[in-house]
């Protein structure tokens, strides 16, 4: 009987994680969707070799898309290396290829609502803003992309 209710009850939880990831992903298509027609109205949108490209009167960018939760914090500790921290504690990105390209980037950051961190050196932290640059990229959440175009930024 024991068997029997456990069995049970996993088969509900691993149905219930199923429904909430797909709710979750539909979420973050329709978020990307949403950035993509926007960045249309500013400037083109191409695609090459399965690669998002935004070009702007100015300069072409390679556009990427970093998850992060919304409840989460992020810090940029160099180039490379990006940390998530939340509730359930930390977790390190190498993002060697993730930033890899030639082109300058544009890296939007969704759902997170918290501001993003960077470290400048050892012991300097500051808050990123829309209109830096660094790295050859810029980092912005999802909703400061309209921001970025008012500063001409871009």
């Amino acid at each position: 009987m024991f068997f029997e209710i456990a069995g049970g009850a996993l088969g509900l939880g691993l149905i219930l994680y199923v429904v909430i990831s797909t709710i979750h992903k539909k979420k973050s298509e329709e978020l990307k969707s949403e950035v993509i027609e926007k960045l249309k109205t500013y400037g083109k949108i191409t695609e090459e070799q399965k690669k998002l490209y935004f070009e702007t009167e100015k300069e072409k960018y390679q556009l990427l898309f970093f998850y992060a939760p919304s409840s989460s914090e992020l810090t940029i500790n160099s180039k490379k290396m990006w940390e998530i921290r939340d509730a359930s504690g930390s977790r390190l990105f190498d993002q060697t290829s993730f930033l890899s390209s030639t082109y300058e980037k544009l890296v939007i950051v969704y759902p997170l609502t918290t501001k993003i961190k960077r470290y400048i050196n050892e012991n300097e932290m500051v808050f990123v803003k829309p209109k830096d640059h660094f790295y050859e990229m810029r980092v912005i959440r999802h909703f400061e992309l309209e921001e970025l175009f008012k500063e001409n930024a871009l």
